[in-house]
């Protein structure tokens, strides 16, 4: 297991690397859909896609999973996907790309609460003020995208926190429960569990009838397919493969880098940035990062 005093090797370093551009873009890239769909169809789309695209893979790995493994499939499909991509795509319809991906960097943080809590973690008095920092840091920005009153726009930050949550709940129980069984497997799956609900709920939508009446939903849709392929399908096994390998904590190190990717395709959009938000980052990076040392 890596810990904190190893040297990370280059494939680890690599793969924090290429999920950070993926799970980065993918803001921007629910961004595009939700100019056509709503946020339903956009979470819809992006799990039935990356259902079928899995399908395959799920068939050919079923004989490798005994029925032990399916309660923490399910978690994983749910937690490390399903609820996220809905909770998302909600929280975009109000607040910016750049700032999802701003929330998104408290999922370490996240990690080492609930692993604490429910999966054996042992608690360093050092932890406590890297969480506390982090805190402070979501105050802020959630404080600035409600613009310090008691409006609901904020709800919709917490819609993105709550996605967090759920990545820390994905992380944890790959590590504690599924490390027996490669990263394909659990990709595959745990998205059986929930592809077929994900096209139910997007079947009982009006999305057909607005792919073939909005000229803009065709070109929405494109963006979908690849949030579903590389920020979905391909970013998840590659994340199972890399806490499989390392641990949860360090997998979660991701968060570190995927803001500065989303920051920088909404500055490339034309997004305002308050220097508040910035200020919320930096305090939730180094509460991570405090976190994180002994």
């Amino acid at each position: 297991m890596h810990t904190s005093t190893e040297r990370p090797s280059l494939i680890p370093l690599l793969l924090l690397g290429v999920l950070s551009i993926i799970w980065g873009s993918s803001f921007i890239l629910m961004k595009r859909g939700l100019e056509a769909y709503d946020p339903i169809q956009v979470a819809g789309l992006r799990l039935s896609i990356s259902f079928m695209s899995m399908l395959p893979l799920a068939m050919r790995n079923y004989h490798k999973v005994t029925r032990k493994d399916w309660p923490y499939l399910f978690v994983v499909g749910w937690a490390g996907s399903g609820f996220p991509a809905f909770l998302f795509a909600l929280a975009q319809t109000r607040i910016s790309s750049a700032v999802a991906g701003m929330l998104n960097s408290l999922t370490p943080l996240f990690t080492l609460l609930l692993g604490m809590l429910f999966f054996g973690l042992i608690f360093r008095k050092s932890w406590l003020w890297g969480i506390l920092l982090g805190l402070l840091g979501v105050f802020l920005i959630i404080g600035q995208v409600n613009h310090w009153t008691l409006g609901n726009t904020g709800f919709y930050a917490l819609a993105a926190l709550g996605a967090t949550l759920f990545y820390a709940i994905s992380g944890n129980t790959v590590k504690a429960h599924l490390s027996h069984l490669d990263s394909m497997t659990i990709g595959s799956l745990g998205f059986s569990t929930v592809g077929i609900p994900a096209l139910l709920v997007l079947f009982s939508t009006d999305f057909t009838t607005r792919l073939f009446s909005d000229p803009i939903a065709p070109i929405s849709l494109g963006y979908i397919a690849l949030l579903a392929i590389f920020g979905t399908v391909i970013a998840s096994i590659l994340f199972y493969y890399l806490i499989q390998k390392t641990d949860q904590i360090y997998g979660s190190m991701v968060s570190y880098l995927i803001p500065l990717v989303a920051v920088g395709w909404g500055l490339l959009d034309g997004e305002n940035l308050h220097w508040t938000y910035l200020v919320g980052l930096v305090l939730i990076l180094v509460g991570v990062r405090s976190a994180r040392s002994k």
